[in-house]
């Protein structure tokens, strides 16, 4: 069971990062086909497109939820040990 939660735990980690990073090169990569150009001082994420979030979040969500269930699984078994 502590192999499980591990590989849940970091399972879930993974893929929350692998989800934001995936969103913050998709901001990049926007913001260098802009035609005047793209200067960290000038970038900004674009909350408000829904299209591209509805493929971002729902893995994030997937990924805290893995990592939740791998810490529950962690504590209930940290709790049964005498």
């Amino acid at each position: 069971m502590r192999r499980a939660s591990w590989l849940l735990i970091g399972g879930g980690a993974v893929l929350c990062l692998v989800a934001f990073a995936g969103w913050v090169a998709l901001n990049l990569f926007a913001c260098g086909l802009h035609s005047g150009g793209c200067s960290l001082s000038r970038f900004r994420f674009r909350w408000e497109d829904t299209e591209a979030l509805m493929v971002f979040v729902p893995p994030f969500f997937l990924g805290c939820v893995l990592t939740a269930t791998g810490i529950a699984l962690r504590t209930a078994n940290r709790q049964q040990r005498p």
